[in-house]
């Protein structure tokens, strides 16, 4: 037995580890940056070795056994026990944490440097890897490919933790300077008078947006110019056209707020209050392989950080309103 042990190199207990925590062989191998195929071979030297089986191959992936979970706590202790010693030759300090996160364009923008800067339950600090959103994220993440993803609906997968960071309610229409439905004392109701554009986050489904279900149940004509995930080009493009956008959440307010070029109208409590049109919630997706202190971590700063979004929105408006241009 000792000489079959022998072969549970480093590499083999990395990759039993990764099976355990991602359930999923692309991504231990993505994880190890190393092959499906070689990671395969060490999960058959390991059940060869253990001389069980280790691991059952469900739905989604790799369950581990009642073996594989007594012996999971042990290969950790020796695969740190070998980081130690490597980082006792190295004289260098701890290195970030890699956080790959994918999300839309505006919690990019405005969250991730705090995140980067502010959190510290992990030593060495953390380092955010932004990754685009796109329609494989979910997929991505409940493969263990990606770590955190923000949206606004929860997803149902067993290896994936929902955390709500708060609700949407916050609205704007965003024209260029001088725009006539800047001046309507019906904004919602004219807003259909013109083209639209709208924000698209579902790319590949072309799920329709909140405003055309709207305009659809209430036989109002809609008129569609352009449709993007990116509310910078959203914005560029009303900026110099007569077409409006429609933009949701206080966290897009940075696109629009300081630009000479656009202004805006903030239509919150119409949008809110008219039936048919709701608003969404923001989640923070976790891959149950990242440590628990991390994500909490992350959910109490990213929840802070839109409180203070949506703080600041509030008196910007209230600002607007007593200082009118």
């Amino acid at each position: 037995m000792l000489k079959k042990v022998s072969r549970l190199d480093y590499y083999t207990l990395q990759v039993f580890i990764g099976l355990v925590e991602l359930k999923s062989g692309s991504a231990v191998a993505e994880r190890l940056r190393t092959t499906q195929s070689k990671v395969s071979r060490s999960l058959t030297c390991l059940r060869e070795v253990l001389e069980d089986e280790l691991f059952i191959r469900q739905q989604y992936g790799f369950e581990p056994n009642q073996v594989a979970l007594t012996i999971y706590p042990m290969v950790q202790t020796i695969v740190e026990q070998y980081d130690k010693i490597v980082a006792a030759t190295i004289d260098r300090g701890a290195e970030p944490y890699q956080l790959s996160v994918a999300t839309y364009e505006q919690w990019s923008l405005m969250v991730m440097n705090s995140v980067h800067n502010t959190c510290n339950c992990i030593e060495g600090g953390v380092s955010i890897n932004i990754q685009p959103w796109s329609d494989k994220v979910n997929q991505r993440l409940c493969q263990g490919k990606v770590d955190c993803s923000i949206s606004t609906e929860p997803i149902d997968h067993p290896m994936v933790n929902n955390y709500k960071l708060g609700d949407i309610n916050h609205f704007f229409i965003v024209t260029r300077r001088g725009h006539p439905l800047l001046y309507s004392t019906a904004p919602m109701t004219e807003l259909f008078d013109y083209h639209m554009a709208l924000v698209n986050t579902h790319l590949h489904e072309q799920e329709p947006h909140p405003i055309e279900l709207y305009a659809r149940s209430q036989k109002i004509d809609i008129h569609v110019a352009l449709k993007s995930p990116s509310l910078r080009m959203l914005v560029d493009h009303v900026s110099h056209s007569e077409d409006v956008a429609l933009l949701s959440s206080a966290m897009s307010m940075a696109y629009f707020e300081n630009r000479d070029d656009v202004d805006y109208l903030d239509v919150s409590k119409i949008w809110l209050q008219t039936s048919g049109l709701t608003g969404e919630s923001y989640y923070l997706h976790c891959h149950k392989s990242i440590k628990p202190q991390l994500a909490n971590c992350l959910r109490y700063l990213l929840t802070e950080k839109l409180n203070e979004m949506q703080t600041h929105c509030d008196e910007a408006v209230q600002e607007r309103i007593a200082n009118p241009a």
